[in-house]
């Protein structure tokens, strides 16, 4: 495996854990184990780190299928890049209408875009290989 390759399947990885620490901390703000302006902070972090992560990711996987530096050009399975843009999109647009809706319960939103996008990512390492 090509070293692009490489930094492909290890950004997918950190997106997972970034997306598992964004849903553990998003079920501790919504059960109030977790408060604050301090827990809000860290969650908005969190989904911008995730968004960067998956962001780099889908370019990564992008020069991986376009350079052909794989064994075969492009992923196994052609839904590998609806997941791919479902695990980028997921948890911008649930924070996003968590604000527009001005919700007390931003924790459950952030868990439930976690869930979601680390589905999209078990789903992504199913397809794309």
């Amino acid at each position: 495996m090509p070293a692009i390759a490489v930094i492909h399947a290890w950004l997918a990885t950190a997106a997972a854990i970034l997306a598992a620490g964004a849903a553990i901390l998003g079920a501790l703000v919504g059960l109030g184990a977790a408060g604050g302006r301090a827990a809000r902070l860290w969650l908005d972090r969190l989904v911008l780190a995730l968004l960067v992560v998956i962001g780099a990711d889908v370019i990564l996987g992008g020069l991986v299928a376009i350079l052909g530096l794989g064994d075969r050009a492009g992923p196994a399975d052609p839904l590998h890049l609806v997941y791919a843009m479902v695990a980028l999109l997921t948890m911008p647009v649930v924070r996003l209408e968590a604000m527009r809706r001005r919700s007390a319960r931003i924790g459950w939103w952030v868990c439930a875009g976690g869930l979601v996008t680390l589905g999209a990512l078990l789903r992504l390492w199913a397809t794309g290989g």
